[in-house]
């Protein structure tokens, strides 16, 4: 009953194939799960082919995304070390520049800015080598990746295009509204940016996520919020995303319906997870914090808790001994670090990825005291890292232990 539903083998043209034809191309690659029993560094899953033009995009774009900031960053300490006003002067016009040119924020009613139906997303997935893995024998996981998230309205219930629908359904399964919470933070979770392109095929509608409202103005960073449609991570900003229901006719190269609103994808350990971050160690630092876990049961919202193997080994922090970068970094709601991947460059090496989720249903509860909240928190991460043990033997991770704390 364990499946695998393996990503990148999804063809160049699949965003441009009827509805009818990419579920039979869903279906196609959907297999049952292989177990790697006796997996270890040398013994994992090898990265899938990938086409030239498919890595050449892949890396212009994680270099104009991540590499941007830290060549300003360098530009600015070399004006100070050359005490150079021009180079300063220029270093810092430029960067206005990036920061503030005009840039759609996507989902607008004509889509345009929008990247997740683009190749660009299909080269991420090839990258990665995205896998999803999906226990059949839990009731809320049978019919995701399915043809029923399409094919009926139980899944994302009434909506009208005012984006006041109810989301009313009488389905068992998963419904609105949703978090997805994307474990662990790495330095960037790719594999969530990659959920967020993708989503529409495993549970009928699509994702906003929550980020720091600095992503919007930092330069080259800001171009990945034509993924992941960032909204601010503020109490009231996620309560009107989860609430909110939309549907939009999409005309084009291929005709789709595309419903969103209700359902946000949040990274519950923040900053302090990518700090946190070491190659070969899985590893969720929650700490006390419960607020996400309360506004959850207040919505009577459906919990996934999501694992993405492989994320803590793309790129490589550079640790700061004296924590002033993290002190720094929350000061600012922004990860300012140091790292590495492929070639020594901000490019993360070629791991493959793979998914796994525990998914949880809340009890709607209006004022739930801090007992029934710590309640839902234990079985939100226990279950998750429950599905981790269960699973990791399916992702090649078997040698593997998550630690949460």
């Amino acid at each position: 009953t364990m499946q695998v539903i393996r990503l990148w083998q999804l063809p160049s043209n699949f965003f441009t194939l009827t509805s009818s034809q990419q579920w039979d191309v869903i279906e196609s690659i959907t297999y049952p799960a292989t177990a790697y029993p006796n997996a270890g560094p040398r013994q994992r899953r090898t990265p899938c082919a990938i086409s030239i033009q498919d890595d050449f995009l892949a890396v212009v774009f994680f270099l104009v995304t991540l590499g941007t900031p830290l060549v300003i960053a360098m530009s600015i300490v070399a004006s100070i070390v050359l005490q150079s006003l021009q180079l300063l002067g220029l270093t810092l016009a430029v960067s206005a520049i990036l920061a503030f040119h005009p840039l759609p924020r996507p989902p607008t009613s004509d889509m345009k800015g929008d990247w997740r139906r683009t190749r660009l997303s299909l080269a991420l997935i090839r990258y990665f080598s995205m896998e999803v893995l999906i226990d059949r024998n839990d009731p809320l996981l049978q019919e995701i990746g399915t043809r029923a998230v399409q094919d009926s309205d139980v899944f994302f219930g009434k909506t009208n295009k005012a984006g006041n629908g109810t989301g009313k359904s009488d389905h068992d399964g998963i419904g609105l509204p949703l978090v997805c919470l994307a474990c662990p933070h790495g330095v960037f979770n790719y594999g969530a940016i990659i959920w967020c392109a993708i989503s529409q095929w495993f549970v009928g509608w699509e994702q906003y996520t929550a980020a720091a409202p600095v992503i919007h103005h930092v330069p080259g960073l800001r171009y990945m919020n034509q993924l992941l449609w960032a909204e601010d991570a503020g109490r009231k900003s996620i309560q009107k995303v989860l609430r909110e229901r939309c549907e939009v006719d999409v005309e084009g190269t291929y005709d789709e319906k595309r419903k969103f609103g209700g359902m946000l994808g949040i990274v519950p350990d923040g900053i302090l997870g990518a700090f946190r971050c070491k190659g070969g160690v899985d590893e969720l630092a929650i700490g006390p914090r419960r607020g996400l876990m309360r506004l959850c049961m207040e919505e009577g919202a459906t919990v996934l808790a999501a694992w993405f193997f492989g994320t803590t080994d793309m790129l490589t922090v550079v640790q700061d001994p004296f924590g002033i970068m993290e002190y720094a970094s929350r000061k600012m709601q922004a990860g300012m670090m140091g790292f590495y991947g492929r070639w020594g460059l901000p490019v993360p090496r070629r791991i493959p990825v793979s998914l796994c989720v525990a998914p949880y249903k809340c009890t709607k509860v209006d004022n739930p005291t801090k007992e029934e909240v710590d309640k839902v928190h234990d079985a939100v991460y226990g279950g998750l890292g429950r599905v981790y043990d269960e699973q990791k033997i399916y992702a090649g991770y078997s040698d593997r232990a998550l630690h949460i704390s």
